[in-house]
């Protein structure tokens, strides 16, 4: 038999009633005149004492006593009982217009197929779960204008992108996915939201960032490090120069770098050589030889390095 809380309960008082009694349990008096006189309750350590007398327990006394806390405890436990779920008719607490706990009405609902409790039942799980899934979802919270939208990555292919999202006013997102942010082409692409986009955990679901053909306020890449699990940068198109890495090599995580027809040149890859995870770095608008090209490898030894469309 499985106690509920209330039946606990009463169960623990009823052990400690009984304890107690027993440590302090009543006495009487055994010598004459009168035999078997009754005395008060004393510690069991501590007995009263009468000078002259003998004192024993009281034990009739005590066994009555100690048979009515089992009585009244039994009742309690009993008295405490409620119906548990094996002992409940769905169907009956339907037809009733109540459910479970008999104190909120429950809608009438068309239902066909499964029991109208099966139903409801399965309705209040599928709204606990969506709760839970609320709860444990990303937050980020981007300007009330759209500026952009938000992609997860294949779990086949991580090199393909499916859209989940306008970046646009507060948004929720599933957890555990890996998110890429690809800017509106349109309009002047600033980045100072990324501050207050959301917590760090939040931030750290975006590994991937297209920047690509946006007329890009390079002024603004200081807010790239509010971004700090990102390893994909895409600035390709843009009006990126030399002077302006110095904010991308503090990116520690990035893997793949594009500068593909950005105002960047052979220098680029001297200054990106201090990002020690990077593993590809695409500059195909620039003009090299074979010697150039061998030699931007050198300077990053673990990238692959694209100079020309079609090289590396």
């Amino acid at each position: 038999m499985v106690l509920n809380a209330k039946q606990r309960r009463a169960l623990l008082i009823g052990v400690v009633g009984f304890i107690a009694i027993g440590g302090f349990p009543p006495w009487k008096d055994t010598s004459p005149p009168p035999a078997g006189s009754p005395l008060p309750f004393a510690p069991i350590s501590m007995p009263p004492s009468v000078p002259g007398h003998s004192i024993e327990i009281d034990v009739v006394r005590l066994g009555i006593m100690w048979v009515l806390m089992v009585v009244v405890t039994g009742a309690s436990i009993w008295m405490g009982k409620d119906l548990g779920k094996e002992e409940r008719d769905p169907e009956k607490d339907l037809a009733s217009g109540k459910f479970k706990n008999n104190i909120e009405p429950l809608p009438s609902l068309p239902l066909a197929g499964k029991s109208s409790g099966a139903k409801i039942l399965d309705s209040i799980t599928s709204e606990a779960r969506t709760s839970k899934e609320s709860a444990d979802a990303l937050k980020l919270k981007f300007p009330e204008r759209k500026v952009g939208e938000i992609l997860s990555e294949s779990e086949d292919d991580p090199e393909y992108w499916t859209l989940v999202s306008d970046a646009r006013g507060r948004v929720l997102l599933p957890a555990g996915k890996r998110l890429q942010l690809e800017i509106a082409k349109e309009g002047e692409a600033t980045l100072d939201f990324l501050s207050s986009m959301g917590n760090k955990e939040a931030r750290s679901a975006i590994v991937s960032l297209d920047l690509s053909q946006t007329d890009l306020n390079v002024e603004s890449l200081s807010y790239l490090r509010f971004l700090p699990a990102l390893e994909e940068l895409d600035l390709s198109g843009t009006e990126i120069g030399d002077d302006d890495l110095d904010e991308i090599i503090k990116l520690t995580q990035l893997k793949k770098l594009w500068l593909d027809d950005t105002k960047t040149s052979k220098v680029a890859a001297d200054k990106l050589s201090l990002l020690t995870n990077l593993k590809k770095l695409s500059l195909s608008h620039l003009d090299a030889d074979e010697s150039e090209i061998n030699s931007l490898k050198l300077r990053i030894p673990s990238c692959e390095v694209v100079v020309r469309e079609g090289k590396s």
